[in-house]
C-alpha cells in the first residue's frame, strides 16, 4: 500500500513537472495579432465540460494571403487537456512572420486513452483546412509544432497523413488531415526502448503501469507491444513523409536523448527528409534547448534523397532556424534575388521583374510585393496578376510560373504609368521574405 502510494506520489510530481517545462518564453502578447478567437469547439466536448475538443487562433496583422498556419500543442505527458495553452507565446513570435498560429487541444489520457489524441488533432486540423476560407488561411500550408507529448503529437500528425486507421470520426469529416512540415522538441518515438536509453543517472520507469506512457495506452507498455507500437511515430516513417526538423537535449531526464536518435536513423535509412539537432548538456525544456549559452556546441544532422551530412555548430536552435525549416517545408522559399528593370517613355514605363530562388528548397505558388516611392501606377501586366492599393502592389504567380526551383527563375511583366520620380523599389518581398535587389 505504502509502495504505491509513493508511486502515485512520484508520477504526480513527474506529471507536474512534465506539465510545466514546456515553452516558457516570457514573451508579451502577440503585438501583431489583429484578431484573436479563443475556445473555438472544433468538436462537442467529450466529455462534457471539458476542453480537449477547444482551440485558439491568432491571425496576423499584416502580411499576404491567404496565410500559413502553424499548428501548436503543448506537451504534458498527456495528463492535460489544455494543450492550446501558451499558444499566445508562440503567436508573439510567428504572427510577426506572416503566420497565422493556432493553439490546439486533444483529450487527456485520463479522458480517452490512444488513438483519441490523434483522431482529436486530425479532427482539428481538417476543422481548420475547412474553415480555411473564412480565417484566410492557406490550406496548402499547414505546420505543426509541439514540445514532448506535444511533439509526439506532432510526429503522429505529420507522419501519418492518409493513415486511414488513425483518422477516427471526431468533429469534421471529409476533409484532408495532412500536415506540409512539422516541428518537434524531445518527442518520446518508440517507448519500449526509453528505459533502456534513460541516463546513467536514472529516469522515469516508462515501463510502469502508471507511467505516462502506459496511461495513454491504457496498459503497462511492455504487456501491450502490439498496441504501444500504434502508437510509436517511428514506426510510421516512409519516404513520402513531409520534412520533419526535431531537437533533443543530449541530458534530458525525461524522454532519451536516444529517441531522437532512433526517428532520425529511421528516417535516414528509409530516405526520407528530416533535420535533427542534438545540443549537449540541454535537459527536458525548450528554454534549456535554445539557451543561447549552447549556442555552437550543438550537432546537426540532416537526411535529404537518401544522402545525409553532420554539422557541429550551425545552425543554432533560434526562431529564425525554426522559421526557416517553416518556410522550406512549406515551399515559401527561404532566400530570394529580384532583377528588375525598365524601359521609359514620357509619362509611362514597362518593368520586368525576374525572381531567382537562391534558397535550396523549391516554390510553390508565389506572391511579390513592394512599394512605389513615387505616383507609379500599374495599368496592365503579363505572366503574373498585378494589383495595386496606393502605392502597395502585390503580384500573384499566373499557374503555369508558379513553381520555383532552386537556384531557377521565373519572369513578369508590367506596364505602367508616372510623373516625376519612377525610382527603382527599395524593397521586394517574396512570399513574406525580403529578396536581393539588382537593376538593369
Amino acid at each position: 500500500m505504502h509502495a504505491r502510494k509513493r508511486t502515485a506520489s512520484i508520477l504526480g510530481m513527474v506529471l507536474t513537472m512534465l506539465a510545466t517545462l514546456g515553452v516558457s518564453l516570457a514573451l508579451s502578447p502577440p503585438a501583431h495579432a489583429t484578431q484573436v478567437f479563443t475556445d473555438i469547439a472544433y468538436a462537442p466536448a467529450q466529455p462534457a465540460g471539458s476542453r480537449g475538443h477547444l482551440l485558439d487562433l491568432y491571425l496576423p496583422s499584416g502580411g499576404i494571403t491567404p496565410r500559413p498556419l502553424l499548428i501548436w500543442h503543448r506537451g504534458s505527458a498527456w495528463s492535460s487537456d489544455d494543450g492550446k495553452s501558451r499558444a499566445d507565446e508562440i503567436a508573439a513570435v510567428f504572427n510577426a512572420k506572416g503566420f497565422a498560429v493556432a493553439g490546439v487541444s486533444v483529450r487527456s489520457s485520463t479522458q480517452a486513452v490512444f488513438p483519441a489524441q490523434v483522431h482529436d488533432v486530425k479532427a482539428a486540423i481538417r476543422w481548420l483546412r475547412a474553415n480555411a476560407a473564412t480565417y484566410q488561411l492557406d490550406p496548402n500550408r499547414f505546420a505543426m509544432m509541439g514540445d514532448s507529448s506535444g511533439g509526439w503529437l506532432t510526429e503522429m500528425a505529420t507522419l501519418t497523413g492518409g493513415v486511414a486507421a488513425l483518422e477516427g470520426t471526431v468533429g469534421t469529416t471529409g476533409v484532408s488531415s495532412a500536415l506540409q512540415t512539422g516541428l518537434a522538441f524531445y518527442s518520446p518515438t518508440d517507448f519500449l526502448q526509453m528505459n533502456a536509453q534513460n541516463l546513467p543517472g536514472g529516469g522515469l520507469d516508462h515501463d510502469s503501469p502508471v507511467s505516462p506512457e502506459s496511461l495513454l495506452i491504457g496498459c503497462a507498455i511492455q504487456t501491450c507491444p502490439d498496441k504501444v507500437a500504434l502508437a510509436n511515430p517511428v514506426n510510421y516513417v516512409d519516404a513520402n513523409d513531409p520534412p520533419l526538423l526535431f531537437l533533443h537535449g543530449q541530458s534530458d531526464f525525461l524522454v532519451p536523448h536516444g529517441q531522437s536518435v532512433l526517428l532520425y536513423n529511421k528516417i535516414r535509412t528509409s530516405c526520407g527528409n528530416a533535420q535533427f539537432i542534438s545540443i549537449p548538456g540541454a535537459d527536458h525544456g525548450m528554454a534549456d534547448v535554445m539557451d543561447p549559452a549552447r549556442f555552437g556546441t550543438q550537432t546537426t544532422y540532416t537526411t535529404t534523397n537518401c544522402g545525409s551530412t553532420t554539422q557541429t555548430g550551425t545552425p543554432n536552435p533560434t526562431w529564425e532556424t525554426f522559421e526557416r525549416h517553416l518556410r522550406g517545408g512549406l515551399k515559401m522559399g527561404t532566400s530570394c534575388q529580384v532583377s528588375y528593370a525598365r524601359t521609359t517613355w514620357t509619362d509611362g514605363f514597362t518593368g520586368t521583374v525576374t525572381i531567382r530562388n537562391t534558397g535550396t528548397t523549391p516554390i510553390d505558388r508565389w506572391v511579390l510585393t513592394w512599394s512605389w516611392a513615387g505616383n507609379q501606377q500599374v495599368t496592365t501586366a503579363w505572366n503574373a496578376t498585378v494589383t495595386q492599393s496606393g502605392t502597395q502592389v502585390t503580384a500573384r504567380d499566373a499557374g503555369h510560373n508558379a513553381v520555383i526551383g532552386a537556384s531557377s527563375s521565373t519572369s513578369f511583366g508590367f506596364e505602367a504609368t508616372y510623373s516625376g520620380t519612377n525610382a527603382v523599389p527599395a524593397d521586394f518581398k517574396l512570399n513574406g521574405i525580403p529578396c536581393a535587389i539588382t537593376t538593369g
